[in-house]
């Protein structure tokens, strides 16, 4: 496994390092310190020895807030998973990463435990929201405080087709929408058409709200 940490402080890179060796004795880490050293890290490892994921905080000396995940993601094609971790938790930035594209935000307040379950999560083809932004929406269910830890439940669940299943998961981890068409060899058209079925079926009316119910009902979103 490998995993891309960026950080502009050494000591929190060092204490990420530590907490995240249990996840796989083997995994091979690389720093950055700012988003310059990430983009060109990225862009190094290329398609065939890409990141599993990169833990990305959105508060470095080149670039900060929500643009950092976005200059990120349009700068590495294709983009690895990416993971907010971050000294916010604002509601708001915390939603605007999502909608950005990132496949779970994890506050620096989290306990080292939580930050292992969500990564695992994340690899396991999971999403991982914060309980705080969980609590701010409407739910039947009560937010769970921690990462699901419970076996990933499978789109097809929900009463998708194939094809619509993997309209949900490249929507769900940030493709626009004629990059979908271009990945799947359809129309943008036929992959809006996709589109409303999908979210009919988790009840929700976007991309962010689709995230939430996904995480919440324990979904995996692996294409």
């Amino acid at each position: 496994m490998k995993i891309l940490i960026v950080d502009d402080h050494p000591v929190m890179r060092a204490g990420v390092r530590s907490c995240l060796v249990d996840l796989d004795p083997a995994t091979d880490f690389v720093e950055a310190a700012n988003l310059q050293e990430a983009v060109r890290a990225a862009k190094a490892a290329g398609p065939a020895d890409s990141f599993d994921l990169v833990l990305l905080d959105l508060a470095l000396p080149d670039r900060s807030s929500v643009q950092t995940l976005i200059a990120f993601r349009e700068s590495v094609e294709p983009c690895p998973p990416v993971v907010v971790f971050s000294a916010t938790e604002d509601a708001d930035i915390v939603t605007a990463a999502l909608d950005a594209g990132a496949m779970g935000f994890i506050p620096k307040t989290s306990s080292p435990a939580v930050l292992q379950q969500a990564l695992r999560l994340v690899l396991a083809n999971g999403i991982y929201v914060p309980a705080s932004v969980l609590r701010g929406r409407r739910s039947a269910r009560p937010a769970p405080s921690e990462p699901v830890s419970r076996p990933l439940r499978k789109l097809s669940e929900l009463g998708l087709t194939p094809r619509q299943q993997h309209v949900c998961a490249l929507m769900v981890k940030g493709r626009p929408v004629k990059q979908i068409a271009r990945d799947l060899g359809i129309s943008a058209s036929t992959v809006k058409a996709h589109l409303q079925p999908i979210l009919r079926s988790l009840g929700v009316m976007n991309r962010t709200e689709a995230i939430v119910a996904l995480h919440r009902e324990g979904f995996s979103v692996g294409d």
